[in-house]
């Protein structure tokens, strides 16, 4: 089922005052990840996709339904929209059972029926023999849990997940980001997933659709959004640190030289530009690789090879995140690149502060914004 949402929605309250949503998207099987910073209108989509929001204009369709069209006049409520949803703050009744709370949404069905239904939920979201405890007797993932089988248990055409990973520690994210994944290929449906987590995006997206103040800068499948961005803004928000500035100076069959005020780098250019034409690149952390002494260099790698040294580190669980400086002298800034190296790695090299050593731009790993 794909659905197709074009849609304005103005708001002049305290709280977003001057705020424009302006978002047409289209959406498939899979997961979809709205991404971005607060407030750029990733739940405000969702919300007006499920009807707890109206636009203003514009129309949204799933399939041959018609959720909301501004020029017929239609707008479906809710419940008549089959989707469901999962708030960031699970939202479960307090005065119900886990096994009530699933049961919520089937006001249609036999005792008997509900109870299948509901076995059958509690199976598949792990929470065991945890039917008859209320809310406050378990855990914040045990409650996420039960939030995702109430959105489930209706057979939904639709799954909308607001920030539903933000307020569990790491472990339980983990276990609940593979629950998701399992109920992806379970469910063919749509599911859509807003997080302003990179490393979420990625790990579940099929498709990004990343927003800054109410507009969608860029849409496309997860490798294309955060190795191939659109531009500086896209770069920013996907965790690509490394920007640069530079001017054409030597092209080449399908290649060519930019010179910036530190270095000159090679790189494969994808579309035609001038010589002395002005460009922007950048390269992701994880692009640039430290050389160890003595390695040979593949192609690929040796020609873009800068001295320089390591003037700060900050450990982020399995890798490093280093700031290296590049011997030159220009001394514009405290560092020019941000390289991320796995714990392994910079355990092996005895990679540390004030640290002098090679790095390696990949060639092909060098992105020119359009």
């Amino acid at each position: 089922m794909k659905i197709l949402i074009d849609v304005v929605k103005k708001f002049k309250n305290r709280n977003k005052s001057n705020f424009v949503l302006k978002a047409s998207l289209e959406i498939s099987e899979g997961l979809t990840v709205l991404f971005g910073h607060s407030g750029s209108g990733k739940s405000v989509t969702l919300q007006c996709i499920a009807g707890l929001i109206k636009p203003d204009s514009g129309r949204i369709t799933a399939g041959e339904r018609i959720f909301f069209d501004s020029l017929k006049k239609i707008n479906l409520p809710p419940q008549s929209r089959r989707t469901g949803y999962v708030f960031q703050e699970y939202t479960l009744f307090p005065h119900l059972t886990v096994a009530e709370n699933i049961a919520f949404g089937l006001n249609n069905l036999s005792k008997k029926d509900k109870s299948v239904k509901v076995d059958e939920m509690i199976k598949l979201m792990r929470l065991g023999d945890l039917g008859d405890n209320y809310p406050h007797q378990i855990s914040g993932g045990q409650q996420q849990r039960v939030a995702l089988a109430r959105a489930l248990v209706t057979n939904p055409e639709i799954l909308l997940l607001d920030e539903p990973f933000s307020a569990l520690d790491i472990p339980v994210r983990e276990k609940l980001i593979m629950d998701l994944l399992k109920i992806k290929d379970e469910f063919m449906f749509p599911i859509i997933l807003v997080t302003h987590n990179s490393e979420e995006a990625y790990q579940l997206a099929d498709k990004v659709a990343v927003y800054d103040n109410g507009e969608i800068l860029q849409v496309g499948t997860k490798d294309e959004v955060f190795y191939r961005p659109k531009n500086r803004s896209v770069a920013r928000f996907t965790g690509t640190k490394n920007i640069f500035k530079g001017r054409i100076v030597r092209l080449e069959n399908s290649e060519a030289e930019v010179r910036t005020d530190l270095f000159s780098v090679k790189m494969p250019l994808k579309q035609w530009f001038d010589l002395g034409k002005e460009v922007e690149f950048c390269i992701r952390p994880e692009n640039i690789m430290i050389v160890k002494p003595g390695k040979d260099l593949s192609d690929n790698l040796k020609e873009n090879v800068f001295e320089g040294e390591i003037v700060n580190e900050s450990c982020r669980g399995a890798a490093y995140y280093l700031e290296f400086k590049i011997e030159t002298k220009e001394k514009k800034f405290n560092y020019d690149l941000i390289v991320q190296v796995p714990a392994h790695v910079y355990q092996k090299l005895d990679l540390k502060n004030n640290r002098f050593a090679k790095v390696s731009l990949k060639k092909d790993a060098i992105h020119v914004f359009e």
